[in-house]
């Protein structure tokens, strides 16, 4: 039996797919992610999509905002701030840090 590779995605890609909010319908676009937390956890969100915090410069910052959502892009919980290096892992892809961004 072969060993399947996980596919790579470069930090600057899926910082820019984070940044399109909506399809070309208007629906929000929903995506799945593995992030670490700040003790040290990691955690799996298998449905969200991207949302700001109020009052907090998101890209400034370097975070950014994870909604958690069920299976028909209606919002459970609340939004999540993420740092960006804490992502691990996108729509099943690893996010590949060494591509020149700057950590």
């Amino acid at each position: 039996m072969e060993k399947e590779e996980k596919k790579t995605m470069y930090a600057s890609t899926m910082l820019a797919d984070l940044d399109i909010r909506t399809d070309r319908f208007g629906r929000k676009r929903i995506f799945s992610v593995k992030v670490m937390t700040l003790d040290g956890k990691l955690r799996f969100v298998p449905q969200a999509y991207a949302a700001g915090c109020k009052g907090m410069n998101m890209k400034k910052m370097r975070y950014r905002g994870i909604q958690p959502c069920d299976c028909k892009g209606n919002p459970e919980m609340h939004v999540i701030p993420v740092k960006i290096t804490n992502i691990i892992e996108y729509n099943g892809h690893y996010i590949d840090w060494s591509n020149g961004y700057p950590v």
